[in-house]
């Protein structure tokens, strides 16, 4: 177990709600931001015990965390042939497996881009059970580049420049057994910082080829378009972002992420629009929505999963939208993540 390893595995997780309270159950002591934090523990002397609680933490959040999720249908009597076939993973041995649970140096991450995925092996979990595969993926990011950096006849007559970078990542994915229901959960990788919409989907793609394999049939994903309505007609959650028409008239999309923030229902502005749509005589058509909630870890450990159901405004003029996709934020550990599964698997009305 590499602590450097580790370390740089740490950055994966929301510094605030996530790596600093998977540092501070471990025992140890953080100060304001994970670069700082980091340069603290890179000067002490490693400790076998700290390591393995960290570790722990991390796995689950290999699993639960910034994730990509899709629930697969499982049939009667599929569930336990399911959990054996999980449980049979081994984790193969190369430069990506020998980081697990964190993330290795870049130069040994870059060589994987154009391989599948690696096994690396099962875990038991807070809740329910996984298999875990490992790869690199790259996505292509922006950076702005100094004038004072180039040449004086490169800059001239350019207000900005810019460059792309390509930056390559170590990702974990799991196949994810809750502890109950007939559903499989896939559960990508999806980074919030600088990827793009499409970043998941060579994962996701992945990890259902294995599925239908191990079921020997074709698989069917649930559908989260009703549940948008759904959750966000109930009092379940704190809505924190919503995308919707007012009327057919307009499309819009509000956000209230801040600590601050009230639930958008409540939120004077929304209700008071909301409101005037339905006394007007038209629907508040909603195509996207986000909710979090609290949950209690003990003590004074309170973490805040996050799931966003990402449809699209085109959504609304279709006459059977499908979305089969969602993704949780800031879930600590496997609990988080079948709380958020609880919520969403009773309002599933199709299968697709």
């Amino acid at each position: 177990m590499d602590f450097e390893m580790m370390l740089a595995g740490l950055a994966r997780a929301p510094w605030r709600d996530v790596a600093r309270i998977m540092l501070i159950g471990a025992g140890y002591d953080v100060t304001r931001g994970y670069p700082q934090t980091v340069d603290q523990l890179r000067r002490q002397q490693p400790d076998p015990i700290k390591m393995a609680k960290l570790s722990a933490s991390m796995v689950e959040h290999l699993v639960a965390g910034e994730k990509y999720l899709q629930f697969i249908q499982l049939q009667p009597g599929e569930r336990a042939a399911i959990d054996q076939w999980i449980r049979s993973k081994r984790r193969h041995s190369n430069d990506l497996t020998a980081a697990f649970p964190g993330v290795a140096p870049e130069s040994k991450i870059t060589p994987f881009r154009h391989q599948d995925p690696t096994s690396a092996g099962f875990s038991v979990l807070e809740e329910g059970v996984a298999a875990l595969y490992t790869a690199a993926r790259w996505y292509t990011k922006t950076e702005k580049i100094a004038s004072s950096s180039l040449l004086p006849s490169a800059a001239a007559g350019y207000e900005r420049i810019v460059g792309y970078k390509t930056v390559v990542v170590q990702t974990y994915d799991a196949i994810w057994l809750p502890p109950a229901g007939d559903v499989l959960v896939l559960c990508v990788d999806y980074p919030d910082e600088g990827t793009t919409q499409g970043f998941p989907l060579a994962g996701a793609d992945f990890l259902r080829a294995l599925v239908r394999q191990a079921l020997g049939r074709p698989i069917l994903k649930a559908n989260f378009w009703h549940a948008i309505d759904s959750l966000y007609n109930s009092t379940e959650g704190k809505l924190v972002a919503y995308g919707f028409s007012a009327g057919g008239q307009s499309v819009n999309h509000h956000n209230a992420r801040r600590q601050t923030s009230v639930c958008l229902r409540k939120a004077v502005y929304d209700a008071g629009g909301a409101a005037a749509i339905h006394a007007s005589g038209k629907v508040l058509e909603l195509f996207r929505a986000a909710f979090a909630w609290q949950v209690l870890h003990g003590g004074s450990v309170v973490s805040k999963p996050e799931v966003l159901i990402p449809g699209m405004a085109k959504d609304l003029n279709k006459g059977s939208p499908v979305v089969d996709n969602c993704v949780v934020r800031d879930c600590l550990t496997t609990g988080d993540l079948n709380l958020v599964v609880s919520k969403l698997l009773p309002l599933i009305k199709s299968w697709v």
